[in-house]
């Protein structure tokens, strides 16, 4: 203990100073190409000769049976037949035609309200540039072909789901545990809790199991089915990333493809707001704890969204690596604000302990409000946040990322005023948002134990 206690020279090591982080970051350059009733936004990046091609459309209103079916609809959507041909014909052409092509969702709290949220559905794929007209021609079939008759391949694809999704619990459970404890926050953090955290996972199971009905199975392809056919005619765009000399290609490509199928309207995505506190225990099979509390913050468009997220790494640095994994003996442990549902979050990974943990959460908001902190962990902590925002990413995947940031309001503009307002946050800040959000009786609390 008394070594742990130890205060080490840091002096003797080079490090990186406030000073040397740049003022602003370059923005991206893309064009914008209006064809019929499709809009379509391009990038030239150098992508090695491959080429990025995603269709977005707004996401359409559900209900509560089509909303728990979402997650399973965008993993199976590229695993079915198209036309009249199998699921296997299906697979040999995506292996001849592109690198890859999947479904997903992407979904954001607006960026002064976590309670109003804006969701999209994306189907992505990258090929060669001499397939590029094929991988289109490929993705609009899937949106419009794709085949949900083929009931024993959706029975096979959700036990395949379930088994993945049970094997994941211990290798994320802090992951699970904090979206349980999220779950009252906002929307959104309800969603996450109900289609990929705990609540989802027994969901699953429960579905599996009811599958092995036949009448249970055809219903729940229907239930795709029918939310497939709904997406299909939303409202959509095109997001084209290539080599600068092939943009002009791949865009009049896309464009040509996809103008056979022009969507109509629909209503769009709602989820009620949502603010209640949680304390839930998960039962699992694991020898270890994970353990969660989380209070609700703010959005990142807040004057204090930038203070609460350098706080996580100034709470871990200063104390909870310390007490939770050092002398607690967990693997893990920490902190960090979500602002996309505006919670703050504190966390432990394959845990011995339980209780202790849940205290030592709470000791570090004390150590945080009563001790005299050093600078310098201020500036740790604040160039941690620098770190991953500015961390760089392949020209491909920092052209769609740019997009989606923008599709969601969060344009250049307001990632320069949040990384301002990162560099400028003090120690009284740290203090004053950790007073006003860390309160005790705003904590929920979720536990994932055996």
């Amino acid at each position: 203990v008394a070594r742990q206690q130890q205060v080490d020279d840091e002096s003797i090591l080079p490090k990186v100073q406030l000073a040397d982080v740049p003022a602003s970051l370059p923005e991206l350059e893309f064009s914008e190409h209006d064809t019929g009733p499709l809009h379509l936004t391009s990038y030239g990046q150098g992508t090695n000769g491959l080429v990025y091609q995603q269709m977005v459309a707004t996401l359409p209103a559900m209900d509560a049976t089509e909303q728990a079916a979402l997650p399973l609809y965008t993993s199976f959507l590229t695993e079915l037949g198209l036309g009249s041909g199998s699921y296997l014909a299906a697979q040999h052409r995506q292996s001849a035609e592109v690198g890859s092509i999947h479904a997903f969702t992407s979904m954001r709290g607006k960026v002064d309200d976590a309670q109003s949220v804006t969701a999209n559905f994306v189907l992505s794929s990258k090929a060669l540039l001499r397939n590029a007209q094929k991988q289109a021609r490929l993705m609009v079939d899937t949106m419009h072909t794709a085949r949900f008759d083929e009931v024993d391949r959706i029975v096979e694809l959700v036990s395949q789901q379930r088994a993945r999704r049970d094997q994941s619990v211990t290798g994320n459970g802090h992951g699970l545990a904090m979206a349980a404890a999220c779950a009252g926050m906002s929307p959104l953090g309800k969603l996450n809790h109900q289609l990929s955290g705990l609540a989802g996972i027994r969901q699953l199971r429960s579905l599996d199991e009811s599958l092995k009905d036949k009448t249970v199975a055809s219903n729940f392809a229907a239930t795709l089915a029918s939310l497939h056919e709904r997406i299909g005619a939303m409202p959509r765009q095109l997001l084209a990333v290539a080599e600068p000399d092939a943009v002009a290609q791949v865009v009049t490509g896309a464009a040509a493809e996809w103008a056979t199928h022009p969507p109509h309207a629909g209503e769009t995505f709602q989820l009620p707001p949502v603010s209640t506190r949680t304390a839930e225990f998960w039962v699992a099979n694991t020898q270890v704890n994970f353990c969660a509390r989380a209070y609700p913050t703010v959005a990142v468009g807040h004057p204090d969204a930038a203070a609460l997220t350098v706080l996580g790494g100034f709470l871990r640095n200063g104390f909870l690596h310390r007490s939770i994994r050092e002398q607690g003996g967990a693997y893990g442990g920490g902190a960090s604000q979500d602002s996309g549902i505006a919670a703050f979050r504190f966390y432990s990974y394959r845990d011995p302990r339980l209780a202790e943990t849940l205290a030592d959460f709470d000791a570090s908001i004390e150590w945080l409000l009563q001790e005299k902190h050093e600078q310098r962990a201020l500036e740790e902590s604040i160039l941690g946040v620098i770190g991953s925002l500015d961390k760089p990413g392949s020209p491909a995947g920092e052209a769609k990322q740019h997009f989606h940031n923008r599709l969601f309001g969060r344009s250049h503009e307001q990632r320069e005023a949040f990384r301002q307002q990162v560099l400028a946050v003090t120690l009284q800040d740290l203090q004053r948002v950790g007073e006003r959000y860390l309160q005790p009786e705003q904590a929920s609390t979720a536990v994932l134990s055996n």
